[in-house]
């Protein structure tokens, strides 16, 4: 990392062209900038796509891959605007991932949901209505009875205590 550091610093103060234009300047910067966060990336350090803020991606449970990653403190927002442009199908793919991965690391909760259900939605964090991955969304398990694991409604809540 110091070595690439240093790099910069000599070929800042090496190539400085009274010629270049501000331009010029700029795409120079975006590019070795881009260079940089590759160089991290072979280190194991990471991106949230939300944030912009760098993590390491060898402490488990930091980021959320869902083929772009996301950190735990975004999540809310980003599972916002991404649930609603998903296709049913696509949607409870990553609702599927998203919940077993807050349930792993991040002591998320589920809850059987009832039908009389009143729960009061301000003492969460965080939660959301995914697809009992017991009974695939039926609410009925192999033999035509109740699904015990969703109480027969096809869904649970995942809840991240706040």
């Amino acid at each position: 990392m110091n070595a690439i550091a240093r790099e910069l610093v000599s070929k800042e103060g090496n190539s400085h062209n009274p010629a270049e234009s501000p331009t010029e300047t700029v795409a120079q910067l975006r590019t070795e900038m881009q260079e940089v966060i590759n160089a991290l990336t072979l280190l194991g350090i990471q991106r949230c796509t939300c944030c912009r803020r760098f993590f390491r991606s060898s402490e488990a449970g930091t980021l959320f891959d869902y083929g772009e990653v996301v950190c735990y403190s975004c999540i809310p927002e980003w599972w916002k605007s991404v649930s609603g442009q998903l296709s049913v199908h696509d949607r409870g793919k990553l609702e599927s991932k998203l919940a077993s991965w807050l349930r792993k690391y991040h002591q998320a909760l589920v809850i059987k949901q009832d039908r009389n259900d009143t729960a009061n939605a301000n003492q969460c964090g965080f939660q959301m209505v995914v697809h009992c991955t017991e009974c695939n969304g039926s609410g009925k398990l192999l033999e035509g009875e109740r699904c015990r694991f969703c109480n027969g409604l096809g869904t649970i809540r995942v809840v991240i205590p706040g």
